[in-house]
This record gives C-alpha cells, sequence and structure tokens, in this order.
C-alpha cells in the first residue's frame, strides 16, 4: 500500500507487489507523533466504476436538455419571440400552491374550527363585556391611525370651549403614540410582504415543522430545481445578455444622431431587456396598451430595480435615477452610450439643479424618448404607495401613470437596499421560482390651472394607488433611512399647545364670570 499525504486527511493507492491495482485508498492520521498508524478505507475498482457510470448517466441526462433549453432561449429572444413555457411554467407552479395549501388547511383546519368554535362560545356567554372587547379591539386599527386627538361628531364647537381641560384630553395623543410603536403604517412598508400561504421557499418559512411527506417531496423537488437547474441557466442567460447589451449599445453609440439611430436603439434596447428577463424567468401581463408613453414623463410606483427591466421589455424609455457603481453601475454606463439617460448623485444639491434643467429640456425635445422617473425615491414593498416628490411636476408637459403591482407567491421583488446588496439581492431574484408582475399604463395626465405641483402629485399618485390595489398614503419614503425632520414633532406640539391654550383661556373666563 501506497500513501502520499501528511498526519491528518491522506491519499493512497492499493497495489500487490506487482502493482496490480486494486483501488483507492482514503485514509486519516489522528497520531502525529507516529505517522503510520493510518485508518484507511478502500474503494475498490468496482464502487468507483459504479459512481463513474451514475456521474456519466447524469451529465447525459442534464446537459443535453440543458444546452438544448438554452439555444431555443437565445434563438427564439433573437427573433422577438415565444414558446409560452414561462406563461406554464407559472400555470404550474399556482397548481403546486394550490395543493400545497390545501394540505396546510387539511392539517391546521380543524384546529382553527376549534379555536373561532371557542371564542363564539365565549362572545355569547359574555355580552355584557361585548362593548368593552370592542374598545380593546380597536386598537391597532390601521384607519384610527392618526397623528391628532379624534374630536368626537357629536360635541360641536361652542360645547367644545364651554369645558375646562381635563386629563384625559391627551389620552388621544398616547394612544396614537402606542399604536404607532406597536404597528405603524410607515416602516412595515420597508420590510418584505408577509405571505398568506408557504411558497415552499425557506427564505419565507425559517422554522422547518413536518406537515406531510407530499409537501416535503414538493420542497426538496423546488429546491433542486430552483439551485441546480434553473440558478445555472439563469446565470448564463444573465452573462450572455450582459455581454450581447454592451455590444448593442456601444454599437449604436458609435452611429450619428438620426432617426435611424434612434430606431434602431428602440428596437435593441427591447431585445435586450427581453432577453436579461429569461435570467429572472419574467412573467409580465400588460394592460391597456394603448396608455403606453410616446412622449413626456413616465411616473411609476418604484418597487424593485427590476421595475425598470419589466417596463422595458415593452416599450424604450430614457432613465433618471441615482448613480450607482458596481453590477447596477454597468448597465447604467452601457445604456447611456445609446440614449440620453440621466444619472446624478442624490447627495449633492448642484446635481438636482441640473437635473431639474435637464429634465425640462428633455421633455420639450420633440425627438426624445419619453422618460421613465420613479417621484417615491426609494423601493416599497409593493403594498403601498408613499409621498411623491414634487419636482418631477413642476417640470410641466404630459404625465404617463403606469401601476406596477407583483405577485409575492412567486418571489419577493422587493429590494431593501439599506440591508441587501446588489449582488446578494440578484441572487435572491435568480432562486426565486419566478418574477411575476402586471403593469397598467394610466392614461395621460395634464397639471389644472391653478393647481399646485403637490396637488399634481398626489392626484396622480391616487391614480397609481388605486388601479394597482395599492394603500396610498402620504408620509415621505425618505424615513426608510432617515428619522423624521423635527419640524413635524415640533408642528404637532404647536397644535397640542394651542388645544390646552385654548381650553386655559376658556377656563379662565369662566372664573372671571362668576366673580
Amino acid at each position: 500500500m501506497q500513501l502520499q499525504g501528511s498526519p491528518g486527511l491522506v491519499l493512497g493507492w492499493n497495489s500487490d507487489a506487482d502493482n496490480t491495482y486494486h483501488g483507492l485508498v482514503l485514509g486519516w492520521n489522528t497520531d502525529i507523533d507516529n505517522p503510520d498508524h493510518v485508518y484507511v478505507m478502500l474503494v475498490s475498482p468496482a464502487t468507483m466504476a459504479v459512481v463513474d457510470a451514475l456521474a456519466t448517466a447524469a451529465l447525459t441526462v442534464v446537459i443535453p436538455p440543458f444546452l438544448i433549453i438554452l439555444v431555443t432561449v437565445l434563438v427564439l429572444a433573437s427573433l422577438g419571440k415565444s414558446l409560452g413555457l414561462r406563461q406554464k411554467y407559472v400555470q404550474f407552479l399556482l397548481k403546486v400552491f394550490e395543493d400545497g395549501n390545501r394540505i396546510l388547511v387539511k392539517k391546521f383546519g380543524r384546529q382553527r374550527l376549534k379555536k373561532e368554535f371557542t371564542r363564539s362560545g365565549e362572545e355569547e356567554n359574555d355580552e355584557d363585556d361585548e362593548e368593552e372587547e370592542q374598545v380593546t379591539n380597536d386598537v391597532i386599527c390601521r384607519d384610527k391611525l392618526v397623528l391628532r386627538p379624534t374630536i368626537d361628531k357629536d360635541d360641536t364647537e361652542g360645547q367644545h370651549m364651554q369645558r375646562e381641560f381635563e386629563l384625559g384630553d391627551c389620552l388621544d395623543y398616547i394612544r396614537t403614540g402606542m399604536e404607532a410603536i406597536v404597528d405603524d403604517e410607515v416602516t412595515k412598508r420597508f420590510s418584505a410582504e408577509e405571505l398568506t400561504s408557504w411558497n415552499f421557499l425557506t427564505r419565507t418559512n425559517c422554522q422547518y415543522e413536518f406537515i406531510s411527506v407530499r409537501l416535503t417531496i414538493f420542497w426538496v423537488v423546488g429546491f433542486i430545481l430552483r439551485y441546480f437547474f434553473l440558478l445555472p441557466l439563469r446565470i448564463l442567460i444573465l452573462l450572455i445578455g450582459m455581454v450581447v447589451m454592451v455590444t448593442c449599445t456601444y454599437v449604436v453609440g458609435c452611429l450619428p444622431e438620426s432617426k435611424t439611430k434612434r430606431k434602431l436603439n428602440s428596437s435593441v434596447s427591447v431585445f435586450c431587456f427581453d432577453f436579461l428577463s429569461g435570467a429572472l424567468s419574467l412573467v409580465c401581463t400588460y394592460h391597456n396598451q394603448e396608455n403606453v408613453p410616446r412622449r413626456g414623463i413616465c411616473v411609476a410606483n418604484h418597487t424593485t430595480p427590476i421595475d425598470v427591466l419589466v417596463l422595458a421589455c415593452d416599450n424604450t424609455y430614457d432613465m433618471v435615477g441615482q448613480r450607482h457603481g458596481g453590477f447596477l453601475g454597468i448597465f447604467q454606463r452601457a445604456l447611456s452610450r445609446a440614449s440620453a439617460h440621466i444619472w446624478f448623485e442624490r447627495s449633492e444639491s448642484k446635481d438636482r439643479f441640473a437635473v431639474a434643467r435637464r429634465l425640462k429640456e428633455h421633455v420639450e425635445d420633440p425627438d426624445k424618448l419619453p422618460i421613465l422617473i420613479f417621484p417615491e425615491g426609494t423601493c416599497i414593498n409593493n403594498t403601498s404607495v408613499m409621498q411623491f416628490k414634487k419636482g418631477t411636476f413642476e417640470v410641466g408637459g404630459i404625465i404617463y401613470p403606469v401601476a406596477i403591482k407583483y405577485d409575492p407567491r412567486f418571489g419577493d421583488a422587493f429590494w431593501n437596499s439599506s440591508k441587501e446588496s446588489m449582488i446578494s439581492y440578484i441572487y435572491m431574484m435568480m432562486t426565486s421560482w419566478a418574477i411575476v408582475c402586471d403593469v397598467w399604463y394610466l392614461p395621460p395626465m395634464t397639471r389644472r390651472e391653478s393647481e399646485s405641483s403637490i396637488d399634481f402629485a398626489n392626484r396622480v399618485k391616487a391614480e397609481i394607488a388605486r388601479q394597482g390595489g395599492l394603500v396610498d398614503l402620504v408620509w415621505d419614503g425618505g424615513l426608510k433611512r432617515s428619522a423624521p425632520k423635527i419640524e413635524w414633532k415640533h408642528q404637532y406640539q404647536q397644535l397640542f399647545s394651542k388645544r390646552l391654550k385654548v381650553l386655559n383661556v376658556n377656563s379662565e373666563k369662566k372664573v372671571e364670570k362668576v366673580e
């Protein structure tokens, strides 16, 4: 027996005096002082032959379909065609999710029914405490999360002025503060959306609990499919797509400004983004395409950098956004070669004025593409629309609202940029089932006479929220990274102090009349 290595793991082979090979030897030595004491495990030629045969069979089964699918995707993408495999894949996943949900309901349904039955019995027995229970359950009601204390509608202004200040006048403020601490409507928009049922992704259910053999099989098969088949295929598509985009935009950028260049840029842009969408198994449904932007400004709610990919697969845009480095910066530099995109540094005030000027010039140029802007300025988890920055709506021109709604069952598209890097986010997207979304093109809107830019922004935001089924919030998305402005606190402190002052003055007048 011949062994090579040092104390620890040893590799060798077994042979007779005539050097006849008998197999591979794996050995390990636990005694450093005596290196001759080696525990060995002989792997026979027959075992090695079986392992080699299994590996060859696996490669024979996996590699050809993998290459066939890859070549098919490349050819169809170059022709702008599709076999509809993504749609069929998503429909199949829906059936799997429904089957899994039925298993969960069957497992836990009886327990929930027992709880509901017990709860209803307790409510019938405790009719006297019903009003008190309703008051208790009224806490953390989203519709009642207010910044100012509620005033009873039955109280007229005169009646309110006639009573003296009481300690209970500040209880509404205390209640509002406690509700905001327990469950406010702002910070929850900066974290992943909660699912009503499990989608067989470990990231949405970190605590393993055995429920049934069928669910376990679904999860194991899905894990193998996503990480050992879809992930390599998607990475390859992403790399090829990046090379294709950089090459195409470079060629287009070398052409002189003309109508031919603009048409070629539109065709190349849609082709490249549609090709890259294969890296995420993107399935997008576009509604009301008669309202697709052709000029002016296109505004949309912002959930992820993939928003650009979703919209660019159907139309060509020039973009306005923060300048990035790294992986995302590659795309920004490539796109800038072929068209007039506007990138800026958010922290520099000089860039803001330059962006406003360039934005106005862009809108007034009839030969320029529609410019895509996300007025929220940050990514929200696709459950709401937060405050739109007014700068976009001061430029003038036609505004084309677009509502984007993702289906979180197949993969959460939200990017929490304060916790995740771009690379880790792309990895999460590429190991999801798919990215499925709906896009609604809304009718163009213009600013009314005597309408302020803030009112116009709120009107556009309300339309996007209504169409996308999102919550319309007045809060600034900048709260994701910074604390509330001190002026906001002072504003509501002054309102409360004025209320106390009015009550105290009224009380003093009442005392004077008595005297």
